[in-house]
């Protein structure tokens, strides 16, 4: 499979064959949508933080309830890893 863009297609997104990546393709899989939250103390306080697919911090809170809003306002998918 090429890369090639269709009419339907925004011109930002091009088709990729998954089985073929560039290094820089593997690290943008998910983004900007898919996230992962992990769970964590800062200065003996709970505290979440959300990640984006690539592992760059995009903000943390104590408030579990904070994330899920964040989650849901910006329309992002959360994961959960092993």
């Amino acid at each position: 499979m090429q890369s090639k863009t269709s009419g339907n297609t925004p011109p930002s997104r091009e088709l990729i064959d998954i089985r073929n990546l560039t290094d820089a393709q593997f690290l943008s899989l998910g983004l900007p949508t898919l996230v992962y939250v992990r769970k964590g103390s800062l200065l003996g306080q709970e505290s979440f933080a959300i990640y984006a697919a690539n592992g760059e911090l995009m903000g943390t809170t104590e408030d579990s309830e904070m994330v899920r809003s964040a989650i849901d306002e910006h329309a992002l998918v959360a994961t959960l890893l092993h």
